[in-house]
């Protein structure tokens, strides 16, 4: 619903099946009869000739790490493509490409990835995240768990049929950020604590602002800065 998609569209597939993109990338399309186009391996970094496939397959949306489409909508000018989605990392402020739906989208691994989305139309200072898709609520908490009107800083919490059980293996883990919705039941009954800081805009849209703890995304990829420093303690230890 969210990107109108229909049994013409042709999806190109950017994420690898090992990065939790590849899911949004694919089942859309397929449930709703749409093409989906997997972007061979040795063309990912390189934009001309990524592109060069996508005119080649007539790809008419596609979702890319947000430095690479940054770049791809600044470079590259392609006939079919009618929306591109960017995520995985803060978005810096860009001009958007004219022509093309430009979309920058959140979403964690722990709720089936896609989350919120933003039609970015101007250039801003700070690009938000948008406002919740279908079957998503969420609220923006302070740390002892109370709703925060606009402009206040906060947790975000996720709710909704689409948030999982819990981590494999890890217990505690999914104790910590796994809770029960303490504001609505049924389908919402689930939620899930992120983790980011966020606000929302007194139009609703939401903005992004960091972490609350020592996380950073790399290319989209998660780095536990707490984790790197410990293996490099045990790495010298061995030396």
């Amino acid at each position: 619903h969210f990107y109108g998609l229909t049994a013409s569209d042709r999806v190109g597939q950017y994420a690898s099946y090992g990065f939790d993109a590849c899911m949004m990338d694919m089942y859309p399309a397929l449930s709703t009869g749409a093409a989906v186009c997997i972007v061979p391996e040795e063309t990912r970094l390189d934009l001309n000739a990524m592109n060069d496939y996508f005119i080649k397959h007539r790809v008419t949306l596609c979702f890319l790490t947000t430095q690479v489409g940054r770049q791809f909508a600044a470079e590259m000018e392609n006939p079919y493509i009618r929306a591109i989605s960017v995520g995985g990392e803060k978005l810096a402020s860009m001009e958007p490409p004219k022509g093309i739906c430009f979309y920058n989208v959140y979403g964690p691994t722990e709720c089936t990835i896609l989350v919120t989305g933003y039609p970015v139309r101007k250039r801003e200072s700070n690009i938000p995240i948008g406002k919740p898709i279908d079957n998503v609520k969420v609220y923006v908490l302070d740390p002892f768990g109370h709703l925060l009107p606009p402009g206040a800083l906060g947790e975000l919490l996720i709710a909704g049929p689409h948030v999982a059980d819990g981590y494999l293996n890890r217990p505690e883990k999914t104790a910590e950020v796994f809770v029960d919705n303490p504001f609505d039941g049924g389908e919402y009954k689930k939620a899930y604590k992120t983790g980011d800081i966020v606000r929302f805009r007194i139009d609703g849209e939401i903005e992004f602002i960091g972490r609350r703890d020592g996380q950073v995304k790399i290319h989209g990829f998660r780095v536990e800065l707490f984790e790197v420093v410990v293996a490099v303690v045990l790495a010298e230890e061995v030396v």
